[in-house]
């Protein structure tokens, strides 16, 4: 309970600190065992215990006998699924009245218990001094704060004591000497009749769930309790009625609660798993198989977490999330992992610290599916980088990456060349040849000139038949010049482009960071400087630019 359900029962556990009844709650583990998970203040208190019992056993706490009386009761809750009551007692007289409650998930399966234990010693005592006196004693009657009445062997109402007609609105006369009390819900007479055979027999019967109707009109829950008693030699039936209406809401929101926080749990369409302090998965919803591939079970049982992947790197960035979110802080970031078939899948994290009583006690992380978010914005992207005709990048990329080169270069003090490059006579063959085959021209253009470059090194198509090249870090001129001859030597055979065989020739502007220009503009300038100079020159050469 303390890990999957108290961040979202904090209003149950203020409630539970604040009444005057014994609250546990305890986890049904296997075996079956049961494990304290919740102390309310006034069990603290009345039982002088602290924080130390959580998670342990009776046999953990408790003598042999009094361990073994205890799980006595919780088994026989296992085994009816109904509400238990019993009795306890201190050495210093104390009694208590405690009713095991199965708390259940939507298969009716229980996995916690609540246990409420009120305090009975008065009334305990109100009963004992009943049975052995009379019941005639007015001021015990009265005072009780249970309802109490004397039934008569018909079934009919002898006597009630003020708390009765607090309770139920009735007063003495208006029930007495009546053979079907109006305050009963549903009332079956053959089933009635059995009862009180049973009842008169001999049989006693205690703590009855049942409704009640008052006279207003409301309808009320309580405990009912019958015990046969003989006064003058004639038989009655003492009736005592526990109003625990109270404590049945408690126990409707706290089922409420649960039911809300599980469909916002395994209804959310984003994977959420939730984690222990000490990153240990101690629950995960459904849409984990449908990102992720992986069952329940899957998770749950594997040692380790997908978001902290199989790098080092990775598991130490996912280490300083976890301790953050701990702290308090909620982090978002982005991660890949792997889908069960193999592909990868990009997530978008949340972490969220399981916050109760002002202790963090885990976190829970929401993981956003935004692949194909991430796919679109790839494809956009690309769309606005690239050139559509040759796929290479386009003059928008190429000028941001000149900015980023440039930046590197100043601060590390190196060198880069820029070279503006197209074709001699381009025009003449789209004319003549048609502008299909001088786009083909341009795609093999394209092919070639990246063919003759490293991974570093960037070619883009600017427009028409002109590209340029990037070079970051050169050592010196020559290195250029040796890179250029192997451009020109790359595209200097035929080209081959349907029923055309032909040959073409190009001229090259270079200009070189941080020799003939700081920035963007004058290096793209004093290149396509010395491309004209090449051009002017007789076209098929190259030129670095010269001040």
């Amino acid at each position: 309970m303390k890990q999957h359900y108290e961040s979202n029962l904090y209003p149950f556990i203020t409630m539970m600190n604040r009444i005057s009844d014994i609250v546990f709650i305890l986890e049904v583990a296997d075996g079956p065992d049961f494990r304290y998970e919740f102390a309310n203040e006034k069990a603290k208190e009345r039982l002088e215990i602290d924080e130390t019992i959580l998670g342990r056993r009776f046999e953990d706490i408790y003598s042999d006998k009094r361990a073994e009386y205890l799980r006595h009761h919780y088994l026989e809750l296992l085994r009816t699924n109904e509400p238990v009551v019993f009795e306890i007692s201190t050495e210093d007289g104390w009694t208590g009245e405690t009713t095991l409650n199965p708390i259940t998930d939507e298969n009716g399966h229980i996995h916690h218990i609540l246990s409420i234990t009120r305090d009975v010693t008065e009334r305990k005592q109100l009963e004992a001094s009943l049975l052995r006196k009379s019941i005639e004693l007015g001021m015990v009657w009265d005072h009780a704060s249970d309802a109490i009445f004397l039934m008569n062997e018909d079934g009919s109402i002898y006597k009630v004591n003020q708390a009765f007609e607090k309770m139920l609105g009735y007063t003495e006369a208006e029930v007495k000497n009546v053979l079907v009390a109006p305050f009963f819900n549903g009332h079956d007479q053959t089933k009635h009749e059995a009862f009180l055979a049973r009842l008169h027999g001999g049989e006693s019967f205690e703590n009855m769930e049942r409704q009640r109707v008052c006279k207003d009109g409301r309808m009320i829950e309580v405990l009912a309790s019958y015990r046969p008693i003989k006064m003058s030699g004639r038989s009655y039936a003492i009736v005592m009625y526990k109003d625990i209406s109270g404590m049945k809401a408690i126990e409707r929101q706290l089922k409420e609660r649960e039911e809300r926080f599980r469909s916002l749990f395994d209804l959310n369409p984003d994977v959420i798993w939730a984690t222990d302090q000490t990153g240990k998965i101690i629950d995960v919803n459904a849409s984990v198989s449908h990102i992720l591939g992986y069952s329940k079970e899957e998770v749950l049982n594997n040692d380790g977490h997908l978001l902290m992947g199989t790098e080092e790197s990775q598991r130490t960035l996912y280490q300083s999330y976890m301790e953050r979110t701990l702290q308090g802080e909620s982090i978002e970031y982005k991660a890949t992992v792997p889908h069960k078939k193999g592909r990868q899948v990009d997530l978008k994290i949340k972490t969220i610290p399981i916050k109760v009583n002002n202790e963090i006690i885990g976190m829970y992380e929401v993981g956003q599916d935004i692949t194909k978010q991430n796919r679109a914005e790839n494809a956009l992207k690309k769309m606005a980088f690239s050139d559509s005709l040759t796929a290479l990048p386009n003059r928008r990329y190429i000028t941001e990456k000149i900015d980023e080169t440039i930046q590197d270069a100043h601060r590390n003090g190196k060198m880069f060349a820029l070279m503006y490059i197209d074709m001699d006579h381009f025009k003449e063959i789209n004319d003549s040849m048609g502008h299909d085959v001088g786009d083909e021209l341009l795609k093999q253009f394209s092919i070639r000139l990246q063919s003759a470059l490293d991974d570093n090194q960037v070619v883009a198509r600017i427009g028409g038949d002109e590209f340029l090249i990037l070079i970051p870090d050169i050592e010196n001129e020559k290195e250029v010049e040796v890179l250029a001859e192997k451009i020109f030597s790359s595209i200097k055979h035929e080209w081959k482009v349907d029923q055309y065989h032909f040959c073409t020739t190009s001229s090259m502007g270079i200009s070189i960071y941080p020799t003939h220009g700081r920035n963007k503009r004058e290096l793209i300038k004093q290149a396509d400087e010395a491309l004209y100079e090449a051009k002017n020159n007789g076209k098929n050469s190259y030129r670095i630019y010269q001040k």
